[in-house]
């Protein structure tokens, strides 16, 4: 168990990485790959106490390695195309982990789904290295930070779980729209998209931006917290990083289809 309460120490976690994805989407690229490299490991260090792993030294080093990977050649090669490349290595080196065990590899489908799962979350996480200012950053970045800090603000509210999820799939993307049309409006986005139908425009897209953060949000409220007694902090704090990590490649696809809207 964790020196502190899980719950508090997921909270402090999702409140503030966004926070920093926010800040480091104004300056130079390098500084977000500096964030999310340090969230893999910590991601890595609590995954398989999260899901319950039993091969916990392998699964973690393989996470780890192909979240260190993946975001390192993104960045590198400014091509999300290479994060594709390390998953399928990290497939391999999943198996090759199981087949080094000397336990009697007991649960071995679960141990081996769940190392492969989380190799595709870190992986994913890479998709925030691949952001860059022609691809509407920070201009999508910054609402999806504020929605996924809105999302953790929400964990507070003693509801029902389901009133919770309803809560947290529309509260940040409402922030996310109105934040961005507020920042278009003051020409934050560019010249290019200040006055009141760029405005608008940018505001629907960073709706898009908030629901699918708040989509995600909810849905590791449901499978990672709600029916889960989370065992100890370092759950706790892989629990708060999974879903924002989980979010860089559907943000990455919502810059390239929609960053038109937000950038100019």
């Amino acid at each position: 168990m964790g020196l502190v309460d899980p719950a508090w120490t997921r909270l402090a976690v999702a409140g503030v990485v966004p926070l920093l994805l926010a800040v480091s989407a104004a300056l130079p690229s390098w500084t977000r790959l500096l964030v999310v490299v340090l969230l893999i490991p910590l991601v890595a260090q609590g995954w398989p106490a999260l899901v319950r792993s039993q091969h916990d030294q392998g699964s973690t080093a393989v996470v780890a390695l192909t979240g260190l990977i993946s975001a390192v050649a993104v960045s590198l090669r400014e091509d999300f195309g290479s994060a594709g490349v390390v998953m399928a290595f990290s497939v391999l080196a999943a198996f090759v982990a199981q087949m080094l065990r000397r336990d009697g590899r007991e649960g071995l489908v679960e141990d081996l789904s769940a190392t492969v799962t989380g190799c595709l979350i870190v992986v994913s996480g890479a998709g925030w290295c691949a952001l860059e200012r022609g691809l509407a950053d920070p201009a999508v970045a910054v609402p999806c930070a504020l929605a996924l800090f809105t999302g953790a603000l929400l964990t507070v509210l003693e509801v029902r779980a389901t009133v919770l999820e309803a809560l947290t799939m529309t509260v940040p993307a409402l922030v996310a729209g109105v934040a961005g049309g507020a920042l278009a409006a003051v020409g934050f986005f560019g010249p290019s998209h200040v006055g009141p139908v760029a405005s608008l425009q940018s505001a629907a897209a960073c709706l898009v931006v908030g629901f699918v953060a708040g989509v995600l949000m909810a849905a590791a409220n449901r499978v990672l917290w709600t029916h889960r007694w989370v065992p100890g902090g370092r759950a706790a704090v892989a629990s708060a990083i999974v879903p924002i990590l989980a979010l860089g490649a559907p943000v990455y696809a919502i810059a390239r289809l929609m960053g038109a809207f937000v950038a100019g």
